[in-house]
């Protein structure tokens, strides 16, 4: 054997050890993440089909929710608007009937299921709203996938909202046409899917019976302009000015144009919160009947499905809570949780909801004159975690940065983390040589011991 070999091969051995502890630690903290991002909560509790009757004189809209998850604003967001509206008849729509997991640790119950739709127990959808699934071309979104295509094929409305475009992707609805969506996908869609053109940079995309939004929050002005479109510019203008969304503008048709983000060196907040995850702070969501939608997806993604400052655990004083407009939000009653570092209750400017030990903060009470659900979020992670991870969570849902305090806090968890998984890297590269050096300190002992 050459007299080289041994030596390159420990090289090569440390840097695949350099790299590859670390990264499995990185992937075992993003596994931990988006398990806590999509956690259901589960109730002993029987919960009664939502009672409600339809209207023809609306046009029925089904929101749907992906079997395995999908992203909460995607979908509160379009529900919340159109809900608001008297011209619209909304329900979600899942797979089944079982609760299913919306980002930020949020559960909700499907109104209904593609076999109630297909039997008429549910109105058939004019209009259907796919937010991101996070498995858009997964066998258990199939029976969704044909609804969109059915619903499509029949003269209605298709509108994707964020990397719902991707579940768009799995079907035949965008051949041939143009669309949008967030901005970090759009490269891999147009390699994946040259059959489309994408664009970057609008709010949203209208390409005759298929629309398609930008990010995240970019589903809340889509479902301010479809609003506008089927029930007039008086009705989106007071709505509009219920949500307060940045840049709405209810005296144009026109889609707002919007940067075109890159990933950047700066957004290494997003990077490092997601991959570790250990020794978060513990926050409770504090859910209240009655609550506007988007309040609640404001406090939900944010903390903990973009900016991932904290793990997030929905609470409430019973286990299913209503909404404004109707939706059902699973929670674990606020009686028997314990240990939380903070309580967070978006919606409202004063509440009973209490847990031991557990400090307060009301984002509506915090609220300025103009302020969307997001803008006191937005401030309060910049006070407590720095203007960097504010200013990228507000990038990564695709929402205008309000002015922060400037806040340049050092985050001592993620650094000490940070440093942790340097060590390992270290400790990776130096292992082949250690090991080496113990097994020679070893032979010559072995090569003297008694016979």
């Amino acid at each position: 054997m050459p007299s080289f070999l041994p030596r390159l091969t420990r090289i090569v051995l440390s840097v695949l050890l350099a790299v590859a502890i670390p990264a499995a630690a990185l992937a075992a903290g993003f596994t931990v993440t988006m398990g806590r991002d999509f956690a259901v909560t589960h109730t002993d509790r029987a919960v009664p089909a939502r009672a409600r009757t339809y209207s023809t004189d609306r046009i029925p809209v089904a929101v749907l929710l992906g079997a395995n998850g999908s992203v909460a604003t995607d979908v509160l967001g379009p529900y919340d608007v159109l809900a608001d509206s008297p011209r619209f008849d909304v329900f979600t729509v899942s797979v089944g009937t079982d609760p299913v997991a919306l980002s930020g640790g949020l559960t909700t119950i499907p109104d209904h299921t593609v076999t109630d739709v297909r039997d008429g127990t549910a109105p058939e959808p004019r209009i259907v709203v796919v937010p991101a699934f996070t498995d858009p071309s997964g066998a258990d979104e199939a029976p969704l996938r044909d609804l969109i295509e059915h619903v499509h094929d029949t003269g209605g409305l298709v509108v994707s909202i964020c990397a719902g475009a991707r579940v768009l992707a799995e079907t035949d609805v965008l051949n041939g046409r143009r669309a949008t969506s967030f901005w970090s996908d759009i490269d891999g869609l147009r390699r994946s899917h040259p059959e489309t053109t994408w664009i970057a940079g609008t709010r949203w995309v209208q390409d005759g019976d298929v629309m398609t939004t930008a990010g995240v929050s970019s589903g809340i002005i889509g479902a301010l302009h479809l609003v506008q479109r089927f029930a007039g510019a008086d009705e989106a203008a007071r709505i509009g000015a219920r949500v307060d969304y940045p840049g709405w503008d209810p005296s144009t048709t026109t889609a707002p144009a919007i940067p075109a983000q890159r990933v950047s060196p700066a957004d290494y907040p997003y990077a490092l919160n997601a991959t570790l995850p250990w020794f978060q702070p513990t926050y409770g969501l504090g859910l209240t009947d009655g609550v506007d939608e988007i309040d609640v997806a404001a406090a939900a993604d944010l903390y903990g499905g973009t900016a991932f400052t904290a793990h997030i655990i929905p609470v409430a004083e019973h286990p299913v809570v209503t909404t404004a407009h109707g939706m059902r939000l699973l929670a674990t009653p606020i009686d028997h949780v314990a240990g939380l570092d903070r309580l967070v209750v978006p919606g409202v400017e004063r509440t009973t909801l209490a847990v031991d030990g557990a400090a307060v903060f009301l984002p509506q009470a915090a609220a300025h004159p103009g302020d969307s659900g997001f803008d006191p979020v937005l401030r309060d992670i910049a006070r407590t975690d720095g203007h960097a991870v504010a200013a990228t969570a507000a990038k990564y849902i695709e929402y205008p940065v309000p002015a922060l305090p400037d806040e340049a806090r050092i985050q001592w968890r993620i650094l000490g983390l940070s440093g942790a998984v340097v060590l390992l890297a270290v400790l990776g590269a130096a292992a082949p040589t250690l090991v080496r050096r113990l097994v020679r300190r070893r032979r010559p002992a072995t090569a003297n011991a008694p016979m």
